[in-house]
């Protein structure tokens, strides 16, 4: 956390350079996550699997495990 003021502020990453966990055929239509903690900005151990509802998107919920913060859903960077 940062402060502005009085303030507490949430910490700003950047998250340009950082390897990312796809989830399906990569090379068609793959969903491609950031592999941090959205709370602390922490690595996170990836799920194995990612379960998708039947019109091809994934279901939202936690899909990583934070050494801190346990249980989280790592943010969502699209399909490609």
């Amino acid at each position: 956390m940062s402060t502005k003021g009085d303030e507490m502020m949430p910490a700003e990453y950047s998250y340009e350079n950082l390897k990312r966990v796809i989830y399906g055929d990569e090379e068609t239509d793959g969903a491609w996550f950031i592999p941090v903690c959205p709370n602390c900005g922490r690595f996170v151990k990836a799920d194995s699997h990612l379960s998708f509802n039947g019109l091809g998107d994934y279901q939202k919920g936690a899909n990583a495990t934070c050494s801190k913060c346990g249980r989280v859903e790592m943010p969502f960077e699209g399909y490609y």
